[in-house]
């Protein structure tokens, strides 16, 4: 029985199959033959090449600081005495600012000033002569000598004969010639004193009394140098920008006391990195922002340049003064574009349209008859967000800026209309290529792009979502699905 069946069920098998091998064949034979979906050619953006100026600038930062500025210390030590002044005062040039209170320089000058009067005077009485009441007295003391002397002289022969006679003794005649010896001497002293009174003093003695005169001086200026260094005063006309020290404290030596800072001597003080060092210039122009005066831009010329780069940066410091009147305060944050090339009637096309290839040369991307025509180009200077084209391109001709990146030379491309409900691709959409609104948000529907229902990679959910316009427009620029 169950070989029976098994039988029955080959049979039927072989029926079936019987059956449909001539349909199949039939329909096989009628069958189309499949057709490959035919790839469309890449679509691409472009611009004309424009012609028009450019300049090559640097970005750096500045800050707003004094010409003049003085840090005051003092090379005494003493209590400060005076110091009124707080931040934001003005002070006159050689106004007192600091007083030290040092009684012992006081006292020496005085003691200077004494001794400076005492040889002066006499150097005047020594120039004047002598009075004639002093010569005449120089006389009298002379005759009062002679007189002595002659009395000396006459007692001595007198007690010589005594002696000599027997009635004295000799030692009475040794003492009359120590009594005349000394009136002749006194008699001789008087006489000299008179010469001198009645010829004067002599050129040495005033010299002497003058060189005298002189170190005594000295003495004083010293004395007052000391004391002058107690009292401090302002070098320049300015306003008091930071005080140290307040009346009491005690100030040392080299310790700032107060800072002093001409405010109408204000430049921006920058750095420039020592690749653009030797292209600066004086009176370069250079465009200034200042953060506390934001949303205005200043025209401003370098007005210094500093001899020597900063060893320890690399970088050459440069001072630039703004043109028009502006109300500067030292520490402002500035920021500086320095113009270091400025070029009339330059070649010019988007940073963007530029592609460099594996051997590092420079190519773009021309539209010709529906084709793309790889250019070998040169380039120049950047300005922002397009480049000079010193040769390889020509003013007018129809650059590709976006969807280039994928192209080979020769190959059949598709020109984006504006207008026909794609928006041109402007270098802030984020993405190259990326369309964006009139806001530059890229916040763009892709239906309205033409993308939906182009293709199955993108999908109509994907078509309304922002959020995931940049990943669609890769995906499709890349895989050649516009539409």
């Amino acid at each position: 029985m169950r070989q029976e069946n098994r039988v029955l069920s080959m049979v039927i098998f072989l029926l079936i199959l019987l059956f449909f091998i001539p349909f199949g064949i039939g329909c096989k034979e009628k069958s189309q033959p499949v057709q490959q979906p035919q790839k469309k050619a890449p679509l691409v953006f472009v611009e004309a090449v424009a012609k028009g100026e450019m300049v090559r600038s640097v970005d750096l930062t500045a800050d707003v600081v004094p010409i003049d500025t003085v840090q005051i210390s003092c090379t005494v030590e003493g209590p400060i005495s005076f110091c009124p002044w707080r931040e934001g005062d003005s002070v006159r040039k050689g106004e007192k600012v600091i007083e030290i209170d040092r009684e012992v320089y006081r006292n020496e000058v005085k003691a200077a000033e004494a001794a400076l009067a005492v040889a002066r005077a006499k150097l005047e009485d020594m120039k004047a002569g002598t009075r004639p009441e002093e010569i005449e007295k120089a006389r009298q003391n002379v005759r009062d000598a002679e007189q002595s002397a002659e009395f000396e002289k006459t007692d001595f022969e007198r007690i010589a004969k005594l002696v000599e006679s027997g009635a004295l003794k000799g030692e009475d005649l040794e003492k009359a010639r120590v009594r005349l010896v000394s009136a002749e001497a006194k008699l001789n002293s008087a006489r000299k004193q008179l010469e001198m009174l009645e010829a004067g003093f002599t050129p040495t003695q005033i010299a002497v009394q003058e060189a005298v005169v002189k170190e005594a001086e000295a003495r004083l200026e010293l004395a007052r140098a000391r004391l002058q260094e107690c009292v401090i005063v302002s070098p320049i006309n300015g306003t008091v920008m930071k005080v140290f020290v307040r009346p009491g404290n005690v100030a040392s030596v080299k310790t700032p006391l107060i800072e002093i800072a001409d405010l109408s001597t204000l430049v921006l003080r920058c750095a420039v990195p020592e690749i653009y060092a030797s292209k600066v210039r004086q009176e370069m122009a250079a465009q200034v922002w200042l953060d506390a005066i934001p949303g205005k831009m200043f025209m401003a010329e370098v007005t210094r340049i500093y001899p020597e780069m900063d060893r320890r940066t690399r970088t050459l410091t440069i001072e630039l003064s703004i043109k028009e009147q502006v109300a500067l305060s030292p520490g402002m944050f500035g920021r500086v574009r320095l113009i270091l090339e400025s070029i009339k009637d330059a070649i010019n096309v988007p940073l963007q349209s530029i592609v460099i290839t594996p051997s590092g040369s420079s190519v773009a991307f021309v539209v010709v008859d529906g084709k793309a025509v790889q250019r070998k180009v040169k380039t120049g200077i950047e300005d922002g967000k397009r480049i000079q084209i010193l040769d390889g391109l020509e003013p007018g001709e129809k650059v590709v800026v976006s969807g280039q990146e994928k192209l080979k030379d020769g190959v059949e491309v598709r020109v984006a209309e504006p207008g026909k409900g794609a928006g041109k691709p402007t270098s802030s959409g984020g993405a190259a290529g990326f369309p964006t609104d009139s806001s530059g948000k890229g916040a763009v529907r892709y239906e309205d792009y033409g993308l939906c229902g182009s293709t199955p990679a993108l999908h109509k959910r994907d078509c309304h979502s922002v959020d995931s316009a940049r990943t669609l427009w890769t995906m499709a620029t890349a895989g050649g699905f516009l539409a």
